[in-house]
């Protein structure tokens, strides 16, 4: 019986590592691997518990809204700047970091949930007219370049307009 419980928990800590690296991630797309694995991921936070063990070290995203209102006033929510995306505690916050990143690479996921926080929007903001969405991918630089001045990067992975007039 101990024989198997240490195959288990070996397979079981193999499966994290190779997660945390990334190791499965090319032969695993379009998969039926991508749910179970995404899911284990999910389990053991190992998106955002371990990433500095990933090669996306240093890589993170912003999510920005402007909301434009009647006479010419603006809004802007920034997940940099303190806009929680009406998450109530900690566990929401770590998921909706999952949240992002899953959603740049399904793009029908994507529009839906984009679709969903510009009707949002419009709906606390009563005399908004247009709201802008752009994810952004953001890249800091290693911790001598940063000594040396070096600027953050910043990309943006997807941006959209949504006006009603």
């Amino acid at each position: 019986m101990r024989k198997l419980i240490y195959a288990l928990a070996f397979i079981h800590l193999l499966t994290i590592v190779v997660v945390i690296f990334h190791g499965l991630d090319t032969a695993a797309r379009g998969t039926w691997m991508e749910k179970p694995l995404a899911f284990i991921c999910s389990v053991n936070y190992s998106i955002w518990q371990y990433g500095f063990f990933s090669p996306d070290v240093g890589k993170s995203s912003e999510v920005q809204i402007t909301v434009f209102e009647d006479g010419g006033k603006q809004k802007a929510y920034s997940t940099l700047k303190g806009f929680t995306f009406f998450t109530s505690n900690a566990e929401s916050d770590n998921r909706f970091y999952a949240f992002k990143h899953h959603t740049n690479t399904d793009t029908t996921f994507r529009d839906l949930c984009i679709r969903s926080v510009a009707t949002r929007m419009l709906n606390i903001h009563q005399t908004a007219w247009r709201v802008d969405y752009a994810t952004r991918s953001i890249r800091y630089p290693n911790l001598k370049d940063f000594k040396a001045g070096q600027k953050i990067d910043t990309a943006n992975i997807f941006s959209t307009t949504f006006a009603l007039k």
